[in-house]
């Protein structure tokens, strides 16, 4: 009962079900199961069925596309994030998602979701909201990918420190942003030699600093 109490308060504090009773939400929590994931740990991928909707309680979760061994990450995922196949036509999904580090979700089958959204349509708005956020970031990122290696480099350090202070349920978190040259290699399709390179200039010319902890603090 206790855990049915606490995913009620999960589920509130979203911005997708902002306005739902919590007569409503009791009813939609049983449908819904929680599961802790390792770090590293393949959510789903392309090559395996998944019609599940899946609500990021605690960790962070990447997106990302893969041909020949490389990887080209398309999205960073913090607490709040609503992400997963709402397509009921599509059984198998498009992309590999993974936890970057320990990670809880909130999993919703597909079918179990549309029905709630039937009879609860505000519920596609606030989620049509958010999507709306999220293909300006897709946008901004693209957009990106035609600037100069260094250029792209310091505009995806910005992409990813405001994705992390700002979070999908509305708050300021004030997260340093620290990745390592690999994994920002994979966020920009640059190799990872031009991302040391570039970060390098970026933190010459006095755009970034980083400490000794590979924190990395963008100056304007």
């Amino acid at each position: 009962m206790n855990h049915d109490k606490e995913r009620i308060w999960f589920l509130k504090d979203i911005n997708i079900y902002e306005g739902i009773s919590e007569k409503t939400l009791c009813l939609l929590a049983p449908k819904a199961y929680e599961e802790g994931f390792k770090k590293g740990t393949q959510i789903y991928t392309p090559h395996e069925k998944n019609q599940n909707i899946y609500v990021l309680k605690h960790g962070e979760v990447i997106l990302y596309h893969s041909k020949n061994g490389k990887r080209s990450v398309f999205d960073t995922l913090g607490s709040g994030s609503v992400f997963g196949t709402f397509d009921p036509s599509q059984e198998n999904p498009t992309h590999f998602a993974e936890t970057t580090k320990r990670t809880e979700l909130c999993i919703t089958p597909l079918d179990e979701f549309q029905k709630v959204i039937h009879h609860h349509p505000e519920i596609m708005l606030n989620l049509m909201q958010r999507m709306a956020y999220r293909i300006q970031d897709y946008e901004t990122k693209m957009r990106n990918s035609i600037e100069t290696a260094s250029e792209r480099v310091y505009s995806e350090l910005e992409r990813l420190q405001k994705k992390r202070q700002f979070s999908l349920i509305g708050r300021f978190m004030p997260i340093p942003l620290q990745i390592t040259h690999e994994k920002l290699a994979e966020h920009t399709n640059l190799n990872r030699v031009t991302v040391t390179r570039s970060l390098k200039k970026l933190k010459n010319e006095g755009l970034i600093t980083i400490n000794g902890k590979g924190v990395i603090e963008i100056r304007k």
